[in-house]
């Protein structure tokens, strides 16, 4: 059969059901091959780079394998922002990008660029297919690769190998990867000992714990420890818990600040990131993590290279009769009220004037299910949610470590093309929004209905806070922006615009009970910075 059509034939076996991308002239005979069968879907994108990070999203909440695709030159060019989201969260992408004829490889013809160089510092595997026999081998070798490293693989075809025949066997399914690392008894009895010694322990507990909810919270109640939540690990445990202290960091809460003060041990589960300014000096740190490159180097850390879960269910059986300080659960128990008036403090407003972005997020917060995905861009109102958003099962989907704006609104169409059922909201700034507008176009052409909740503030925020708390004079920040509620019903998308306190509540919830797309327009104000140095307890060198 002819590549394009083997391509097409073995991704469907190994349950690919959407590819994102953009069409373009390096790769129309593929395009032509997906039209003409039902299995996978194409996801017609109006910008590479929004192909990539929906491909990037469907990988992190799904862990297997998504797939985009772009024409040669510049359409490859605009995937890199996605794929270099994918490859530093760590989640198996595969781009699958057209490129010139095989006798145009190496000079000087249209749309070329030695894609190899382009993609190799975000990648794990990138190759160029010259021939149709080679598709088969290469194909297998992207997804293992992918798997294998949770990471990006790369595969540019050139337009004239997909009309060509090819004799490569069509393989069912791939090999399993297991994914966990095989844990060191002693490293994990290690780590034991020193749990049942603390007497005033402090949990962190990051994305990796979201798959051991319940082995987290066994061993926060058996220790008596309080609890930290990083952005990913909203959702773990419901911060109504007792226990739970907020977040850490710029988007954290005084009263856990307070808590890593007094602790004795800190407990990080599946957290590759942290503000590591905020902590003690001399504290004693224990790390669980499956990947060995998320271990920071402290001079007081102990390491645990293991699935969460593995350790998790080893220790609970060494914490048997254990019994928890009760001075410190009283403590952390303390600190959680004050976390709970801190936020309440956050959503007062006075009268009904101007809203400040923490009631937006409250809002959310009473409209939204308990199960549901919330995309969120980059920016100030990521800070704003972290911090004040009360999670109680809530999965949050955005740009970790890469922290590209643009991310929140194709984030949220690939989750709602992976589960058309379940919930899903984009939370986006201003800026963020306008860097992937164009997408408001997909949503409607791919029939999705979910709302997307605009902070607009008519500014850059983080940013002009950033630079005024360095002593610098904000320059490029400010924005005009155009009516986004007379620009997403010239999208198709209902809209409402929303100014004042008293038109909030009622916006929201017809956002999440419609069913179409809904975008609100919520205009915020812009905090200064006497109430951002009050409200985010913020260091510098973090």
């Amino acid at each position: 059969m002819q590549v394009a059509q083997y391509l097409t034939e073995q991704l469907a076996l190994w349950e690919v059901r959407r590819i994102y991308g953009v069409a373009g002239d390096a790769i129309l005979p593929w395009l032509d091959a997906l039209g003409k069968q039902h299995q996978i879907k194409f996801v017609r994108c109006r910008h590479e780079s929004a192909a990539a990070m929906m491909a990037s999203a469907e990988a992190k909440l799904t862990g297997k394998p998504a797939v985009c695709t772009a024409t040669s030159g510049p359409g490859t060019v605009n995937l890199l922002n996605g794929l270099a989201d994918a490859h530093m969260d760590r989640v198996p992408v595969i781009a699958i990008t057209g490129q010139v004829e095989t006798y145009q490889l190496g000079g000087g013809y249209k749309q070329y660029v030695q894609q190899e160089g382009l993609l190799g510092p975000i990648s794990h595997f990138s190759t160029t297919v010259a021939s149709p026999e080679a598709i088969g081998e290469v194909l297998h070798k992207a997804f293992v690769t992918s798997m294998l490293n949770k990471g990006v693989s790369h595969l540019a075809i050139c337009k004239d190998v997909f009309s060509r025949t090819t004799g490569a066997p069509l393989l069912p399914s791939l090999p399993r990867i297991s994914p966990s690392v095989q844990a060191d008894p002693m490293e994990v009895e290690q780590a034991a000992d020193i749990l049942l010694k603390a007497q005033k322990p402090l949990l962190l507990l990051g994305v990796g714990a979201r798959q051991a909810k319940g082995a987290c919270r066994t061993l926060a109640e058996k220790l008596g420890a309080g609890i930290l939540i990083t952005l990913g690990g909203k959702g773990v445990i419901p911060e109504s818990h007792p226990l739970v202290l907020g977040g850490l960091g710029e988007g954290g809460s005084k009263a856990g600040l307070q808590a890593l003060a007094e602790a004795d041990l800190f407990i990080i589960l599946g957290a590759t990131w942290y503000p590591r300014a905020y902590l003690p000096k001399g504290l004693s740190v224990v790390q669980v993590d499956c990947n060995p490159e998320a271990f920071h180097a402290e001079p007081f850390l102990i390491s645990v290279t293991a699935d969460v879960n593995e350790v998790l269910s080893i220790w609970q059986r060494r914490l048997e009769g254990r019994r928890p300080n009760r001075d410190w659960v009283s403590r952390m128990e303390q600190l959680h009220l004050h976390v709970w008036e801190e936020t309440r403090q956050l959503y007062q407003q006075d009268g009904d004037g101007p809203l400040k972005p923490e009631t937006v997020i409250n809002a959310l917060h009473k409209a939204i299910r308990d199960d549901a995905i919330v995309a969120l861009d980059t920016g100030e109102h990521t800070l704003w949610f972290n911090r004040a958003f009360r999670s109680t099962d809530q999965t949050p989907l955005f740009s970790g470590k890469w922290r590209t704006m643009g991310y929140a609104l194709p984030a949220a169409i690939a989750a709602k093309l992976l589960d058309p059922t379940r919930q899903v909201a984009a939370i986006v700034g201003d800026g963020g929004l306008q860097m992937n507008l164009a997408e408001l176009m997909t949503v409607v052409e791919q029939e999705l209905a979910f709302p997307i909740i605009v902070l607009n503030n008519g500014t850059l925020g983080l940013e002009e806070w950033k630079m005024t708390q360095n002593g610098m004079t904000p320059y490029g920040t400010r924005m005009q922006n155009p009516d986004f509620a007379r620009l997403a019903e010239a999208f198709g998308i209902a809209a409402r615009t929303v100014r004042h306190t008293g038109e909030l509540e009622e916006a929201m919830e017809e956002a999440f009970a419609a069913h179409h797309p809904m975008l609100v327009d919520v205009h915020c104000t812009l905090p200064t910075l006497t109430e951002l140095k009050r409200e985010i307890p913020f260091q510098a060198q973090a």
